[in-house]
């Protein structure tokens, strides 16, 4: 199992950032292994909404399917991603701190068959990729203040 832990300031409320990472198709927005991601369950998000990701990992493109697991506005959003031989847990925790927030996500990764193989190289490059993505999110939201 690969587990991450990782965490970042941003000057934006709690609020605003919930906002934006609880839309699943902002993705795209700040995360680079995303490549389409696709709403397949009407209506509003919320837990048990899905998707479908695309998205390209190893070099190896993985299509996959995301659900929302939790929803809890403006503190906790969290979602599952089955893609291909590779399941991961996602929980995002936003905490005040002054005029912005922390953002803590914690994901764990349960890689099988080639990933399972690779998994002490994917576990290096995993975490290397989501330290990017969440500056990126940081650039991301505080440029859209």
């Amino acid at each position: 199992m690969i587990t991450i832990d990782l965490s970042t300031l941003v000057d934006r409320s709690p609020q605003d950032i919930f906002d934006f990472l609880s839309n699943p198709l902002n993705l795209t927005k700040w995360q680079q292994m995303i490549a389409h991601i696709e709403q397949v369950t009407p209506g509003a998000v919320g837990v048990g909404s899905k998707y479908k990701v695309a998205a390209e990992l190893l070099g190896r493109k993985i299509d996959g399917l995301m659900e929302i697991t939790t929803f809890a506005p403006p503190d906790k959003f969290g979602f599952t991603n089955q893609a291909g031989p590779m399941h991961v847990t996602v929980t995002v925790t936003l905490k005040p701190v002054g005029t912005g927030a922390k953002i803590a996500l914690h994901a764990e990764g349960n890689p099988a068959g080639f990933f399972k193989i690779a998994e002490g190289m994917l576990a290096g490059q995993v975490k290397s990729q989501m330290e990017a993505n969440l500056a990126r999110l940081k650039s991301v939201l505080e440029s859209d203040s």
